[in-house]
């Protein structure tokens, strides 16, 4: 049992450490492959400190765990639901999303329930990627 703890620690201490080949307790190292989680195609596998997952855009995440997600080119914000990156065709991150006023922060996705009612309505002013104007007469998340 001891041995196969330690086994584990190791492992574990390896893929903290962000390194791509983990030690074996027999001092051989062991590929990525050897202890890596199987994930279906529209996953991408990922070693946290909390364990192997399968990520995928959308799924519920751990907000106090945001840095550990950008290693895989994810963000945990609002909503405590993953989101990619920035890209040039899907902005994210700090600064406001053009189109609303009062600001609103660039994520992948964005519901009423998101926006806190003191921000609320929303005014939008140009395009509406969040979708908040449902009937079109320029105000979002009316109650």
């Amino acid at each position: 049992m001891k041995r196969r703890l330690a086994v584990v620690l190791a492992l574990a201490a390896a893929a903290y450490a962000g390194s791509s080949v983990a030690p074996s307790p027999h001092g051989l190292a062991l590929s990525p492959s050897a202890y890596a989680k199987p994930c279906s195609s529209s996953y991408d596998h990922a070693v946290l400190p909390w364990g192997h997952k399968c990520l995928r855009t959308g799924q519920f995440c751990k907000v106090a765990g945001d840095r550990y997600y950008h290693r895989y080119g994810f963000h945990c914000h609002t909503g405590a639901r993953l989101n990619r990156r920035a890209t040039r065709n899907n902005p994210s991150g700090s600064g406001c999303q053009s189109g609303y006023s009062p600001c609103l922060p660039r994520v992948a996705d964005l519901n009423c329930s998101d926006i806190p009612d003191s921000k609320k309505p929303i005014h939008v002013t140009g395009s509406d990627p969040y979708r908040l104007d449902g009937d079109g007469d320029g105000l979002g998340c009316e109650p």
